[in-house]
């Protein structure tokens, strides 16, 4: 079986594009989700800050 089949340009290039664009789409899914974990590590952060100075002052009464 002798499969003789070579890309032209347009096919070629349509691939490489769409593998960059696969990879972009990834990369900014990735960074995104970074970022969303940041903002929630941050929102838990203020609120033990809270947490911990309600306590402190209901002791200092």
């Amino acid at each position: 079986m002798n499969i003789n089949y070579s890309f032209t340009v347009p096919e070629s290039l349509a691939v490489i594009s769409l593998v960059a664009l696969i990879l972009f789409l990834a990369v900014w899914l990735l960074m995104l989700l970074d970022v969303f974990r940041k903002i929630l590590a941050r929102h838990r952060q203020k609120k033990r800050a809270v947490n911990t100075e309600n306590t402190f002052n209901e002791k200092k009464r």
